[in-house]
């Protein structure tokens, strides 16, 4: 009885415990996981995109609203609550002015000031 039991026991064993763990080694999650991941991680990069395109918009907003600044030639750029400024303004003042507009907007989270004072092209 104890024989065939074991014997029972190990067959029983081979039967399923083998193919499972072999089943485990080769798995791969369904094409529809792989699908979404894949979704999640657009629509995560557009969300991003919009954040940072919101962001440059109130940054420009603020410098065009700054009195004594001359925003014309300025380009503002947004990535992750970093704010990129560049271009040119007339003096260095305005290069003062600009950055610190810049940082107090809510939302950034520094600065990178690469204005020039001058003319464009000159």
């Amino acid at each position: 009885m104890k024989k065939s039991l074991a014997s029972i026991m190990y067959v029983t064993y081979l039967a399923f415990a083998i193919p499972a763990h072999a089943a485990e080694e080769n798995y791969s999650p369904p094409v529809a996981t792989h699908v979404a991941h894949q979704d999640s991680a657009k629509s995560q990069k557009k969300a991003q995109r919009a954040a940072d395109r919101a962001l440059a918009k109130q940054v420009r907003t603020a410098l065009t609203k700054t009195k004594g600044l001359q925003t014309i030639n300025i380009t503002v750029l947004a990535r992750h609550g970093v704010i990129s400024l560049s271009g040119y303004v007339p003096d260095t003042e305005q290069v003062q002015l600009a950055g610190n507009t810049a940082t107090q907007i809510a939302g950034v989270t520094s600065v990178t000031n690469n204005l020039v004072p001058g003319e464009a092209g000159h």
